[in-house]
C-alpha cells in the first residue's frame, strides 16, 4: 500500500486518500474526523509527527495489518514528512506545512455539512503539476455551510523520482479515474487501473 505510481498514470488513490475518503462515509464520521483534526492543528506550525497523527487516528481504522500499516507510515515519513530524510519527494516544497494546512481545511469542510452533517471526502493525488499544493473543490452557501454531495481534495505535484516498484494507482474497488490524452495523432481515453 506505500508503493510508487506507475510512470504512465496521472493520478493515485493512495493509503490517505482511500482511508479518508472511506472514514468520511463512516457513521462515526464526525468523530473519527474531529480527533483526525485535533491531532493534526496540535503539530502546528511546523506539522512534524504528521506520519504519526495519520497512523493513530486515520490509517488504523482501515488497515488492519500491522505490518501493512507501518510500511505505509515509513513510506509517508521517508518520502513525503520527515524533514530529515535522505529521499523526500518534494525537498524545494514545504510539504508537512502545505499538507496539514490544506488537510485542515478539508476537514472543515467536510465537518461543515448542512444540519451537522458529514459531508463526504473525494480525494486524489493528481501528478505532474508544476509545483505542490493541496486543492478543495465545493460548494457552499452563504453562511459558509458546505452544501455540496462531497468536498473534493486534489494533491497537486510533480511527478516524484522513482523510488522502487510501481504499485496499484488506485487503492479500493469503487474509485475509478479515467484520462483523456492525445498520443501521437490519436485521441485516446484510458482506466488509469489499466495505466
Amino acid at each position: 500500500m506505500s508503493g510508487f505510481v506507475a510512470g504512465g498514470a496521472p493520478c493515485a488513490k493512495g493509503a490517505i486518500c482511500y482511508c479518508l475518503d472511506e472514514v468520511s462515509k463512516r457513521d462515526d464520521a464526525r468523530q473519527r474526523l474531529t480527533a483526525l483534526r485535533g491531532a493534526i492543528a496540535a503539530l502546528q506550525p511546523a506539522y512534524n509527527g504528521l506520519a504519526e497523527a495519520f497512523d493513530q487516528n486515520l490509517l488504523s481504522f482501515m488497515i488492519n495489518d500491522a505490518g501493512q500499516r507501518a510500511a505505509v507510515v515509513d513510506h509517508l515519513k521517508r518520502f513525503w514528512f520527515d524533514a530529515d530524510s535522505a529521499t523526500p519527494f518534494f525537498a524545494e516544497h514545504p510539504v508537512p506545512r502545505i499538507y496539514g494546512e490544506g488537510m485542515l481545511k478539508t476537514i472543515d469542510l467536510a465537518l461543515g455539512g448542512k444540519d451537522g452533517k458529514v459531508v463526504p471526502i473525494n480525494s486524489w493525488w493528481i501528478l505532474d503539476t508544476g509545483t505542490f499544493r493541496m486543492l478543495n473543490l465545493v460548494d457552499i452557501d452563504n453562511n459558509g455551510v458546505t452544501i455540496s454531495d462531497t468536498v473534493t481534495l486534489l494533491i497537486l505535484t510533480p511527478r516524484p523520482m522513482d523510488h522502487g516498484r510501481p504499485s496499484r494507482a488506485i487503492l479500493g474497488d469503487e474509485a475509478e479515474a479515467f484520462v483523456t490524452e492525445r498520443i501521437g495523432h490519436v485521441i485516446n481515453t484510458q482506466r488509469v487501473r489499466d495505466i
